[in-house]
């Protein structure tokens, strides 16, 4: 028996989105109750910019998304820890004050561009590290989650 195999590769330039933008891409857990956010409720919310260099990246690149402090203040969280869970089941248990102090962003664009599973993505939490040198630890860089996909509010 003979195999055929037809796949068309995208027009040089062209990237096929990871997901569509009402797919879920995140769940947040707090008091109690789920909730689901797609890249575009995510867009719809108050959007920062990081310029940093990280370990993973050569150069200065730029970073886009929403503030861990608007997630959390959107599900109407309460809590003093949360842990971030990737696609991988990496997770990450940290004091929500001290995320929130450090700056954190759940970022959904890389240099403007939604942010692939291949590359990090969909959502890559990330802190100002040139901005703030102090966070240029152990510490925050394995709470740089990336391909998160849970955060769960403990109390």
């Amino acid at each position: 028996m003979a195999w055929t195999c037809l796949a068309t590769a995208p027009s040089p330039g062209v990237v096929a989105p990871a997901h569509a933008e009402d797919d879920t891409i995140l769940k947040v857990s707090a008091n109690g109750k789920t909730t689901e956010f797609s890249l575009a409720a995510l867009d719809a919310m108050p959007q920062t910019s990081i310029r940093t260099g990280l370990p993973w990246y050569d150069g200065v690149r730029e970073f886009s998304g929403v503030p861990l402090k608007d997630i959390l203040s959107a599900v109407g969280a309460t809590g003093t820890t949360l842990q971030m869970t990737a696609l991988n089941d990496y997770l990450v248990s940290a004091p929500i004050q001290e995320m929130i102090d450090a700056g954190a962003v759940l970022a959904t664009r890389h240099e403007g561009q939604p942010m692939p599973i291949s590359d990090k993505g969909p959502i890559f939490v990330l802190f100002p590290f040139d901005d703030r040198p102090e966070l240029k630890h152990q510490a925050y860089y394995s709470r740089a989650v990336w391909q998160l996909d849970r955060i769960e509010v403990d109390p």
